[in-house]
């Protein structure tokens, strides 16, 4: 795939490649939504909002974190809440899992809704940040917590995809942004792993996660 065509994936899949580009993101980016699912610290009974879910990969292993978690995970992808909806079957018929197609700049659920959200490989794309983290505080409670995690703007910089639509962002850049908006930051982590690129390519990947109170 040509790096711009990658790029427009990336943002958001579509056509005869979604499904496709939905399994590359699973395989590339595994160790980090673990990483982001154990720095959430689900509890019991939580209401958890995930941004981009993509095919919803990871629903299971974060309904199984603790009893009684619901979860709604939202996407611009029609083709990946979709297929996320059909992969998780079982949860949706059950109420404890839902998939929607929307932008997070304008979340479609009531304030002080959910317990903790978190987001991977999304803040590149945001047109706005500000207003897509307003929302996120918005639906927050007030004890709720946010993870964000993205990549490393030295290393992104480098990948051949990135300079079609993508804001680099470092650790520093990144909370800036989320104090601005009204974020406390609980912690900041920074992950390098050795592993494939959504190119396919191997790579050592600088990642950062943060965890922030509304």
């Amino acid at each position: 795939m040509e790096p711009e065509h990658l790029a427009s994936q990336l943002r958001c899949p579509s056509g005869d490649k979604a499904l496709e580009v939905g399994i590359s993101m699973n395989k590339a980016n595994y160790n980090l939504n673990r990483e982001c699912i154990n720095l959430l610290e689900l509890n019991d009974d939580n209401r958890v909002l995930e941004i981009g879910p993509g095919n919803g990969a990871f629903v299971q292993e974060i309904l199984q974190e603790a009893k009684g978690i619901n979860y709604v995970g939202i996407d611009i992808s029609t083709a990946l809440v979709a297929e996320a909806s059909r992969l998780n079957e079982s949860q949706v018929r059950k109420g404890i899992a839902k998939f929607e197609c929307g932008d997070s700049a304008d979340l479609p659920f009531e304030a002080g809704y959910f317990d903790k959200v978190f987001t991977v490989h999304t803040l590149y794309f945001w047109d706005k940040p500000y207003e897509h983290l307003s929302e996120v505080r918005r639906v927050l409670k007030p004890s709720g917590t946010f993870c964000i995690a993205f990549g490393n703007r030295e290393f992104m910089k480098n990948l051949p995809f990135v300079k079609y639509g993508f804001e680099l962002y470092d650790d520093s850049s990144a909370c800036n942004l989320l104090r601005e908006v009204g974020f406390n930051i609980e912690s900041v982590h920074e992950f390098t792993e050795h592993g494939l690129s959504n190119t396919g390519e191997s790579v050592d990947k600088l990642v950062h996660v943060i965890v922030c109170k509304a």
